[in-house]
């Protein structure tokens, strides 16, 4: 009888032993949550997207250990208050958005969570950080020069357009308020150097730039300047479109504006932005404070100039720009 109970307890350890290392094992911890708030109408970025292979190469995966909540404001501008209330609501351990009024939405709605800015213009001029050195508060992230390129983009469009006398600018309804602030103080003292005057055009829904580039047209506008923003931004392909039908010479922010087909652009390139953007997700989500991350100030611009459309417009590009020019679009 003793030999019979000792091989059951035997039995009983061997099959007991390993549930019991089992439970010893610690449970992988949960993804962390990145929410979004996107100007994309795919929500969240394509998984070839400069943000997401960033992330991978620091050790975060997708559906691994970090998840996107996306909520898309393509369509939905007028909502941004309540979009961004929405994003918050779930409780992301980190918040991310690009333009100035989009991070100001989501700063209105927490001060507790971390908002991590992609290559969003002036954030010190636009009031979301006291210093970019130190930021103080929960925004931190990569900064792009705005309103302060304004000038220099227009007298580069000057350089192809020397009749340059009336520019059309336009920047729609959805430009944060102090960016616009901004944005026609620099339009104004480049007009009084480079001798034009200038007129504001506000589209408020896509379909608007279909009539307002007609006017532009009628109108004889020499030149437009399309200043980056949430409508004109999910509206690029419109608006080059529109542009090259009506014949009007304009130049936009960045080098995928001349790519899609605008006469030139001057800018900063968001990719860098948003590689840069992930290694701030990656830092905070291993325990840096926003407060104490400096805010990163882009200082490479980029000239790019599409001579398809020059040829289009019957227009010469100077030599002297062209030799500046960092790509050509032919």
């Amino acid at each position: 009888m003793k030999r019979r109970l000792f091989i059951r307890l035997i039995g009983v350890f061997a099959v007991a032993w390993p549930l019991a290392s089992y439970a010893q094992q610690p449970l992988p911890a949960p993804p962390k949550h990145v929410g979004v708030l996107s100007l994309r109408p795919e929500c969240p970025s394509p998984p070839d997207s400069p943000m997401l292979r960033r992330l991978a190469e620091l050790g975060w995966i997708e559906g691994r250990n970090i998840v996107f909540d996306c909520v898309s404001t393509f369509g939905r501008l007028d909502q941004l208050p309540a979009l961004a209330r929405e994003l918050v609501s779930l409780h992301p351990d980190v918040l991310l958005a690009v333009p100035s009024n989009f991070v100001r939405a989501l700063k209105q709605e927490t001060t507790a969570i971390p908002i991590v800015m992609l290559a969003t213009a002036d954030p010190l001029r636009s009031d979301l950080v006291t210093n970019l050195a130190r930021p103080e508060g929960n925004v931190t992230g990569v900064a792009f020069f705005g309103a302060d390129v304004t000038g220099k983009r227009l007298e580069l469009l000057s350089e192809i357009v020397p009749h340059l006398r009336r520019l059309a600018l336009v920047a729609s309804e959805y430009q944060d308020s102090k960016t616009s602030q901004n944005l026609e103080e620099s339009a104004t003292i480049a007009a009084n150097r480079l001798g034009f005057t200038w007129r504001r055009f506000r589209p408020v829904v896509a379909n608007d730039y279909d009539e307002l580039f007609a006017r532009i047209a009628t109108e004889r506008f020499d030149a437009a300047l399309i200043s980056p923003d949430p409508l004109t931004q999910q509206n690029a392909a419109r608006i080059t479109e529109l542009a090259l039908r009506h014949r009007i010479p304009t130049v936009g922010a960045s080098v995928s504006w001349a790519k899609e087909g605008l006469l030139l652009s001057y800018g900063q390139e968001a990719r860098w932005g948003f590689v840069r953007g992930a290694e701030y997700i990656d830092r905070i989500l291993h325990g840096a404070k926003p407060s104490e991350l400096p805010v990163e100030q882009a200082t490479k611009f980029e000239l790019a100039i599409n001579l398809k459309t020059a040829k289009a417009l019957d227009l010469t590009i100077p030599p002297s720009l062209l030799a500046r020019a960092d790509e050509v679009i032919e």
